[in-house]
């Protein structure tokens, strides 16, 4: 985006300070004031512990512009647009973004319980073996980065892939505004944010909004192996099922096999057949493999050059990071948690050869489902891993469910105590598998 302040104002309804440069430009945001630039516009978000309009007169006196929902900010000399609501005024900007410069641009939304970014990185992949393509950085899936993604999407490239994030009722739709996706991926209806939403069912049509704004000729690419989503009656969307091993799907896998580098499969995409090879362990990246594979089918893109770029997806080193570290060998796997992507993380475990020893942490936002949805992972631990550690309280409950002998536990706070056994007890040859959720801070511990 290249905007300036007074076409801002206009499109999000806000009105300027009477020193503002209406005429001055700006390519993007920011919303920390400790890294300021000028070319950007500063967000004044409110947040739990820091309101942001507290730094709009120190950032204006130094030269640089603000958006803020703080009448009062308005009487100090700088660039300052005021809105009623700084996160309504940058969605409506980026549905405006959207709706215009990008008009023509395909944009594929993705969304799921498990496997948002990791099939967005991988479609990315897939799309760029014959087009241009911009992508969220990171996880930037919120109310805030969603919509950033879209006013950073350049107007020359041939698609954008956008991942769209919720944990609230009435998240979806906002952003989905925003990106009004021509092809949404629906990874899977898992228990993440199930704390807030209730059941999967209320999970389930919360992302399914994902495509409200997606008008005619828009594909939904949903997981066949999916109940809740392939038992569903879909009324203005196109649907392109893409499943583990059903072939009854438009899309799925078979010849899967586990090799020591990755895994290696044949794609079947629309009748065609392709052969896929991938650099990441796991047989669940086959899933967003198919994924990838669907979009690409749906924006001409040449299956089997999509698949042969596919090869080249890496980890982006915060999921399932995999490693040496002194003699042994770390998958790190602790940016995020739920029951399927622990017991995916465990698969992996499983197919090293070693002591295999799984660390594992609290899932949070399980609400009145964490104790169980935390034993159903203890039973999986069972042949996937010889030695299971705990760290926190609710991450107990997979010890009560495991049949292994050797477990030990920790306390969230007792973070140094858990980092110093691990010290002593890992040892050469060892594999150790790290995973929580992000609160959890789980990290810190790896050694």
């Amino acid at each position: 985006m290249n905007f300036e302040l007074e076409y801002i104002a206009k499109v999000c309804g806000g009105r300027l300070s009477e020193s503002t440069d209406g005429k001055r430009r700006v390519t993007g945001f920011y919303s920390d004031s400790r890294t300021p630039e000028h070319d950007k516009l500063f967000l004044a978000l409110r947040g739990e512990r820091v309101d942001g309009n507290n730094f709009v007169a120190p950032l204006l006196e130094k030269g640089f512009c603000a958006l803020t929902d703080r009448a009062d900010n308005l009487k100090f000399v700088g660039d300052c647009i005021y809105v009623p609501d700084v996160r309504t005024a940058l969605q409506q900007l980026a549905a405006h973004y959207r709706n215009t410069v990008l008009n023509y641009t395909p944009i594929i939304g993705i969304t799921g319980s498990v496997g948002k970014t990791t099939t967005k990185d991988m479609v990315a992949v897939a799309l760029s073996a014959e087009r241009t393509v911009h992508k969220t950085l990171g996880n930037s899936n919120s109310q805030i980065g969603l919509p950033q993604t879209i006013l950073a999407t350049p107007e020359s490239v041939d698609c954008a892939v956008v991942e769209l994030g919720m944990s609230m009722p009435g998240e979806m739709i906002k952003i989905a505004e925003c990106a009004r996706p021509a092809f949404s991926i629906i990874t899977n209806i898992g228990y993440s944010h199930i704390e807030n939403l209730g059941t999967r069912e209320a999970i389930r049509d919360e992302k399914l909004k994902i495509s409200a704004f997606s008008g005619y000729h828009s594909y939904l690419i949903l997981n066949g192996d999916e109940p809740l989503l392939r038992d569903y009656t879909y009324e203005n969307n196109e649907t392109f099922f893409v499943s583990f091993d059903d072939d009854s799907c438009k899309g799925y896998a078979k010849n899967v096999i586990e090799t020591s580098n990755g895994v290696d499969f044949t794609a079947v995409i629309a009748g065609k057949e392709v052969t896929v090879s991938l650099n990441v362990k796991g047989k669940h990246f086959v899933m967003n493999s198919l994924f990838a594979l669907a979009a690409a089918y749906l924006l001409d893109v040449d299956l089997q050059k999509a698949a042969n770029a596919l090869s080249s997806y890496q980890s982006d080193g915060k999921r399932q990071f995999i490693y040496e570290s002194e003699g042994h060998t770390v998958i790190s796997d602790c940016y995020n948690a739920s029951p399927e992507s622990m017991k995916a993380s465990l698969s992996v475990l499983s197919s090293y050869k070693g002591r295999r020893i799984a660390v594992l942490g609290d899932m949070l936002e399980l609400g009145n489902e964490s104790v169980k949805l935390h034993r159903s992972v203890g039973s999986y631990v069972d042949g996937n891993a010889d030695i299971l550690i705990t760290y926190g309280e609710m991450a107990k409950y997979i010890a009560e469910s495991c049949n292994i002998k050797d477990i030990y536990s920790f306390e969230k706070d007792n973070a140094e105590e858990l980092k110093s056994f691990l010290k002593s007890f890992v040892k050469d040859g060892d594999i150790v598998l790290y995973k929580a959720s992000n609160g959890m801070n789980l990290g810190r511990v790896i050694v």
